[in-house]
């Protein structure tokens, strides 16, 4: 999958997932905690990205996300299983 489609499914994903969330307004550029996600939902929203895109984040590097662009990364960086 090519950056731009995945932006638009990370954006479209997580838009599903946060409260009052319009994907119009969701950029790469967005942090969670503007999109109003205390830590513990983050969390939740990063476990929902494991399974919607079948990677598996990091426990240190997990520390280190904290916008829509940073999980585009890496999920770019570490590719599922046989997608690379």
């Amino acid at each position: 999958m090519d950056t731009a489609e995945l932006e638009a499914k990370v954006i479209e994903f997580i838009a599903s997932k946060v409260d009052n969330a319009d994907a119009s307004t969701i950029t790469i550029a967005s942090k969670f905690d503007e999109l109003g996600l205390d830590s513990m939902d983050t969390i939740q929203l990063l476990f929902d990205a494991e399974d919607t895109f079948g990677v598996t984040f990091d426990g240190e590097e997990v520390k280190t996300l904290r916008s829509v662009g940073d999980i585009i990364t890496y999920i770019n960086e570490h590719p599922p299983e046989g997608k690379a």
